[in-house]
């Protein structure tokens, strides 16, 4: 499928059948996510797969009981990892430079890029790992439209709930969870913006 009509058919799902989906479709849609870009190719986004029944059900009281979450046959709750920008920088730096995106005058001049990064220093990584979750997320959600099926962005949780549910280690963020399963709904278009509101400034 055009990524361009992926984008156009893509829609917030909230009812889903109860065909379960092929487990190589799913591997096609962390393949997508593998294949998103992230700032300094961190790659943060790990996915906790939820099947069984009474867990997604659990995780569906903690996300102020939206139903759709228990309906689809697969839940994906999407993390941030954020023990890879205490342990990984620079070997994720390294690799860059190995594939020509950045020199190795780059790598030296990088800030901090061994020091010690306590339980703090980690959290003020939490907005730019969540922010290359949310990109891996796309990829999933357009892939999934091209493969028939429906997914949805759901941020009004609990997270520190779900994480408990789950036994999550603190170094994993909840960012998001993700619905997945084929549509039994058909919802419209929704409104949006023009292109003229969207643009603020334009610097010439």
């Amino acid at each position: 499928m055009d990524i361009k009509l992926a984008m156009q058919e893509r829609r917030s799902i909230r009812n889903y059948k109860s065909e379960p989906v092929a487990e190589e479709l799913l591997q096609e849609l962390l393949e997508a996510a593998r294949l998103a870009p992230s700032g300094t190719n961190q790659q943060p986004w790990r996915f906790v797969i939820v099947k069984k029944q009474d867990m997604k059900e659990r995780i569906q009281a903690a996300a102020f009981n939206q139903k759709f979450l228990s309906q689809a046959p697969i839940l994906l709750v999407c993390c941030a990892d954020l023990s890879t920008y205490a342990h990984n920088t620079r070997k994720r730096l390294q690799e860059l430079v190995d594939a020509g995106a950045f020199s190795s005058e780059a790598l030296d001049s990088y800030p901090n890029i061994d020091g010690p990064k306590d339980a703090n220093t980690l959290k003020g990584y939490i907005p730019h790992a969540m922010l290359n979750v949310a990109i891996a997320m796309e990829h999933i959600a357009l892939r999934a439209v091209s493969l028939g099926l429906g997914t949805c962005f759901v941020q009004l949780m609990r997270a520190k709930q779900i994480a408990e549910i789950l036994e999550l280690p603190e170094h994993l963020v909840i960012t998001g969870l993700m619905p997945i399963g084929y549509p039994d709904q058909n919802p419209a278009a929704r409104p949006r913006v023009s292109s003229q509101e969207i643009v603020y400034k334009v610097v010439e």
